[in-house]
């Protein structure tokens, strides 16, 4: 069985290979998930304050929006979008994570799937991958966008994992 990360069609290098390098690694921690993941589960913290893995999938886009379609393309950010993501809140420098909307795994998943196919399509649309712009006193090119945001995710991702872990332990009853 041969695995790849194949570029994805249609993006000027290294764009299509990073993006394929992206949604596998989102599949990858999703797959971690119990997809039956209830609305407790999602919202839970393990301390109040605390990381939650709807607050991380919410960082996740928050994220994705942010690099992908402000910094790169000077895009103004969707009042209601900012609302629903909880942009304002989440303070991961402070270490603030409210808890976020009490809702299915899936309906994170939904949201995040929306964020990411439009922001695969803004990619097709930046400038070359040496491009640089400027962002807290240094300059970032795209292509370090790009890979921050596969870094970032995968970071965060693995916290959602393990979030998901601990829930099952806890509600088990096992002890560590």
């Amino acid at each position: 069985m041969l695995i790849d990360a194949k570029p994805l069609p249609g993006y000027q290098e290294p764009y299509g290979l990073l993006c394929a390098i992206l949604q596998d690694g989102t599949n990858e921690w999703r797959w971690e998930l119990d997809p039956d993941l209830n609305e407790d589960a999602v919202v839970w913290q393990p301390h109040p304050g605390m990381h939650s893995i709807g607050a991380i999938i919410l960082h996740i886009a928050i994220a994705e929006i942010f690099w992908f379609e402000r910094f790169a393309l000077d895009l103004p950010w969707d009042p209601e979008e900012r609302k629903l993501l909880m942009t304002d809140e989440i303070d991961v420098d402070e270490w603030n994570w409210p808890e976020p909307p009490r809702k299915p795994i899936s309906w994170y998943f939904d949201l995040h799937d929306r964020i990411r196919s439009r922001t695969l399509e803004s990619i097709k649309k930046w400038p070359a991958s040496h491009t640089a712009k400027e962002h807290d006193g240094s300059q970032r090119t795209m292509r370090w966008v790009l890979g921050h945001v596969i870094q970032h995710e995968a970071y965060h991702g693995g916290q959602a994992v393990l979030l998901n872990r601990l829930w099952h332990l806890r509600e088990s009853g096992e002890q560590g």
